[in-house]
């Protein structure tokens, strides 16, 4: 949750109707972001090239959480990419690998070389065999110059930055920017081209060329459960990898197709799996404790020291800018924390800074568990609004905007007041919580995928997220001494 203060007046960043699904969109969209080789520009120079380059190279790192810092895990990735480098065309380029600090499932390529993967695509491979083929992918992309034919990058750059530099501040003009049509997509033909030369890296590599239709596979189960999750809520497109990289059926059976041929006509191939299982064993999954973690209808926040909790019906959604909720009847809420830059009360907040310009009604101060707080309704782009601060630590403002459907009425009124008053200071509930983090566990007899989430006593959506981080079904068989991924709590950094 980082402070930021709006250029544009009162409650300018708070615009719940219009601007969810954008919010969404950034929350769970991917890209492909590219620029051009050098002579491939049209008419600018070197020196523009490598300054487009640098600038798309700090924007990834912007909008997908910086470097995940892991030397281990980043010169195993990194043995994988030079096995790749060492055939056929591949050969020509230097390829620069780096691991984005991202929950999200995605990997990209710029022309230059430079590689990008989430941790979040780590989490959901499940063997060395799928790692490659998700850079083998990319890599193909760079070696068969689809991203340099793509149009001029340098003009879409400050195209994007003169529409949006003006509007929203510079982080969520970073997320703009990363997930632009202008800046992603490949032509379905291209598409096909990198399968096909992922293919064919993958066999001359000596990993099974199988793994390229697997991680298609993977991938869309991916996208199917985000989409579960908020996706077709908020009727926002498809997430992740294959947001850029689209996927259809004929895609994938192509592929498949093609590795048979490979498979028959060659030596054994590896999948390598217990080799990648030990390099992700404690991978973070999810946010970083910076950033608070969300608890099934809880959200908590060790750093800040606060907590709250919303209704069953309600989902929650941790962005890292704020925490999202999406209630019955289309009800949308939104927390955050924001730095206080003069002394004030809570009333004094909310009426003359935070929503000086909006009419407000049904104005009150009140305590929440002994902290001072303040609220007031108001009608916000078209929704009925309840806009709640508290000062719960000395020089921050906690707070929620939640936005009613007016065609809901007061129906859900004890719901949201629910939420509200369920904020407090961390207790002895959360003294265990900590990141979550990718264990390994190996299967002591051959048992249905089923019977091992039983044995877990896993449930609802951590069963979902067992059977996709492994890309397994729920009836499943696996053998004896199958090693298999689990999110577990992690210890508190």
């Amino acid at each position: 949750m980082r402070s930021c203060r709006s250029r544009k007046g009162r409650l300018a960043n708070w615009a719940l109707a219009p601007l969810v699904v954008g919010i969404a969109a950034q929350v769970l969209s991917a890209c492909s972001f590219d620029v051009g080789r050098s002579g491939e520009l049209g008419s600018a120079s070197p020196r523009v090239v490598e300054h487009v380059a640098i600038g798309a190279h700090e924007r990834i790192l912007k909008s997908h959480g910086g470097v995940y810092e892991d030397a281990a895990l980043s010169a195993y990735v990194n043995s994988v990419i030079e096995r790749l480098g060492g055939h056929g065309d591949l050969s020509t380029t230097r390829y620069d690998l780096t691991i984005l600090n991202s929950p999200l499932a995605n990997a990209m390529a710029l022309s230059d070389g430079r590689v990008y993967l989430t941790r979040g695509m780590l989490a959901y491979l499940n063997d060395e065999a799928e790692l490659a083929a998700v850079l083998a992918h990319e890599m193909a992309h760079v070696s068969a110059g689809h991203i340099a034919s793509r149009r001029d990058v340098a003009s879409d750059i400050a195209l994007l930055d003169n529409l949006v530099g003006g509007l929203v501040g510079w982080d969520e003009r970073a997320g703009i920017l990363s997930r632009s049509g202008l800046l992603a997509g490949y032509s379905r033909l291209q598409e096909s081209d990198a399968d096909r030369l992922a293919v064919i890296y993958l066999d001359a590599a000596g990993y099974d060329p199988a793994a390229v239709s697997d991680v298609l596979e993977v991938m869309n189960a991916y996208t199917k459960h985000r989409a579960r999750q908020m996706d077709v809520a908020l009727g926002t497109s498809p997430v992740g990898w294959l947001a850029n990289h689209p996927d259809t059926q004929d895609r994938a059976h192509r592929t498949a197709e093609r590795a048979q041929v490979l498979r028959l006509s060659g030596q054994p191939k590896q999948r390598r799996r217990a080799r990648y299982m030990a390099a992700v064993d404690g991978l973070l999954y999810g946010m970083p404790t910076e950033q608070g973690f969300v608890r099934g209808d809880r959200f908590v926040h060790l750093v800040e020291g606060v907590h709250f909790q919303v209704p069953d019906t309600f989902q929650l959604f941790n962005t890292g800018e704020g925490v999202w909720a999406l209630g019955p009847d289309k009800i949308i809420m939104k927390f955050d924390r924001r730095l206080l830059e003069q002394n004030t009360d809570p009333l004094g907040y909310l009426t003359n800074d935070w929503a000086r310009s909006l009419a407000l009604q049904n104005v009150r101060q009140f305590d929440i568990g002994g902290l001072p707080a303040a609220s007031a309704w108001m009608r916000f782009q078209g929704l009925n609004t309840l806009a709640t601060v508290i000062f719960a630590r000395p020089g921050r403002a906690y707070r929620f905007l939640i936005g009613v459907p007016p065609q809901a009425g007061d129906q859900h009124h004890d719901e949201i007041q629910e939420i509200v008053t369920s904020f407090g200071l961390v207790d002895e509930r959360d003294a265990n919580t900590g990141p979550l983090q990718i264990g390994i566990l190996e299967t002591s007899a051959s048992d249905r995928m089923s019977d091992v989430a039983k044995q877990l006593q896993l449930s609802g959506e951590s069963e979902a997220l067992f059977f996709l981080i492994n890309g397994k079904r729920a009836d499943d068989h696996v053998a004896a001494g199958t090693l298999l991924k689990r999110i577990e709590e992690g210890s508190q950094r």
